[in-house]
């Protein structure tokens, strides 16, 4: 068990919350870009499926862009897109010609952002816990705070546990 941050690390703050805080979570993420920052949504699914309500990136990229999010920079990055095409959007995003990126869990290792102090993770009870905390590893590189939303509409007990589990503890 790692009980400790790397050096010069800050700890990341972490808030379960339900679909009906998104609104406000997107109020805090537009503050933190407002800033200079940047940030990170991330979705389960790639593309829409009828009968489904979890968050699909191509979707979501589209109507944040449109909307919520329409004074900004956003990208999109998942797993079926073919590896110079990630490169690129990675690349824009480290170079900050990007504001915010919709990602898959392709972002869940191995990418390192300084300026990245926001994480909005949707359907996050579809996560196992060392998922969960590794994407939370991607936030809070730099010399700057960083928070993450887990939003969840799930109502059972066994997932608001695991994601309270998040919000207690980041070893």
């Amino acid at each position: 068990m790692l009980k400790e941050l790397p050096h010069g690390r800050l700890p990341v703050q972490t808030f379960a919350v339900t679909g009906k805080l998104r609104q406000r979570a997107y109020h805090f993420i537009r503050q933190q870009l407002e800033q200079g920052h940047q940030g990170y949504i991330v979705c389960p699914m790639i593309d829409d499926r009828d009968e489904s309500e979890l968050q699909a990136v191509s979707s979501y990229a589209e109507n944040i862009q449109n909307g919520a999010f329409s004074q900004y920079r956003v990208g999109l990055l998942h797993g079926r897109m073919k590896a110079a095409e990630k490169d690129a959007v990675m690349s824009a995003f480290r170079n900050h010609e990007l504001d915010l990126l919709v990602s898959t869990t392709v972002i869940e290792v191995g990418v390192d952002v300084p300026n990245a102090t926001i994480l909005l993770i949707e359907n996050a009870e579809r996560f196992g816990l060392s998922q969960l905390h590794q994407l939370r590893g991607r936030v809070g590189r730099g010399e700057k705070a960083a928070e993450v939303f887990l939003v969840s509409a799930s109502q059972r007990e066994e997932s608001l546990a695991r994601l309270a589990a998040m919000e207690s503890t980041d070893d």
